[in-house]
């Protein structure tokens, strides 16, 4: 039986691997930490977490993470902070010798102005990344840097998955620093509801709602991790992971107002708000290579599981 480390287990994916794992039996033991339990800028509580017990891999999903205008307001803090907890996880995974790992990047780090459609794992440092979200962005290029250099100096099994617009069960429900599917989801359902701030007649959408967007329901992501992470023919890299479908903003609002039944006569849209990035599509052909028969949930489904969890969980949300 082998220790595994997952980082961030307080958060979506988390929360939904560790419900995962909890109806499938595991061979290994996991231990999961969150914010909570240590404060990962913070090297000696980062040592005091290896030095709990021998782990011999990680999933490493903790980051400072938010929406789109959460990031373009805290590009610095956003850059420190992530870049702190990603050195010093990965000083400490060379430190006291976890050999093998995941670590989570996202889709949002390509270049703004990439040479083609979609993108491939080459493709992600060919330019700099959007402005809205520069520091986040950076943060976790250097990771994926980190991990390549360890792997190669010091033989290290570090593997980087760059997943896309995630969102499920146990997101970040914040109206301001929440994602687009739990932001939309919330404010639509206190707008339905008529409660304050939002009881108005109409649900505004920030941004003119052209901008496409890739999404992944978050339980195939973890399926997809643990795939990963047993594949001992993997030594490392990086795994751009999404299905192949690419929705604009108005498509999305449009499915959850028919989920939630919200007339969508009552939706419109600001454009005195950013759209951030129009595209950012990303390919996943090295993904299909690896794992040829991963089952993706279809969007609607994954928007309905969704709402119904955020109406059977209104007290415990993050929100």
């Amino acid at each position: 039986m082998m220790n595994i480390l997952v980082t961030g287990g307080s958060g979506m994916v988390g929360s939904i691997l560790k419900h995962y794992l909890s109806y499938n039996e595991s061979i290994d033991n996991y231990n999961f930490i969150s914010s909570n339990d240590y404060d990962l800028t913070d090297m000696t509580q980062v040592e005091n977490c290896f030095k709990e017990r021998k782990y011999d891999k990680i999933i490493h999903l903790a980051a400072v993470v938010g929406g789109l205008y959460k990031n373009m307001n805290n590009n610095s803090l956003m850059l420190m902070k992530n870049l702190k907890i990603n050195a010093n996880i990965i000083e400490a995974c060379h430190k006291y010798n976890v050999n093998r790992g995941i670590f989570c990047l996202s889709s949002c780090i390509y270049p703004k102005n990439p040479s083609k459609f979609p993108m491939t794992e080459e493709q992600l440092c060919e330019s700099e990344p959007h402005e809205s979200n520069q520091g986040y962005a950076y943060a976790k290029r250097m990771l994926y840097v980190l991990c390549e250099q360890y792997n190669k100096d010091y033989g290290r099994e570090y593997i980087c998955v760059a997943p896309v617009n995630l969102y499920g069960m146990h997101d970040n429900f914040n109206i301001e620093d929440g994602h687009v599917i739990p932001g939309l989801i919330h404010r639509m359902f206190k707008t339905k509801n008529q409660i304050d701030p939002y009881n108005k007649e109409t649900f505004e959408v920030y941004g003119t709602g052209t901008a496409r967007r890739q999404f992944l329901f978050a339980p195939n992501f973890c399926n997809i991790i643990l795939q990963l992470l047993y594949n001992l023919n993997i030594k490392g890299g990086i795994y751009n992971i999404c299905d192949d479908n690419e929705y604009t903003i108005k498509e999305i609002v449009s499915l959850i107002s028919k989920i939630m039944n919200y007339d969508e006569r009552k939706i419109v849209y600001n454009n005195n708000y950013s759209d951030g990035i129009i595209k950012k599509t990303v390919s996943n052909e090295k993904l299909k290579k690896t794992v040829p028969n991963t089952n993706f949930t279809d969007i609607e489904t994954g928007l309905l599981m969704t709402y119904e969890w955020f109406l059977k969980n209104q007290e415990i949300i993050r929100k």
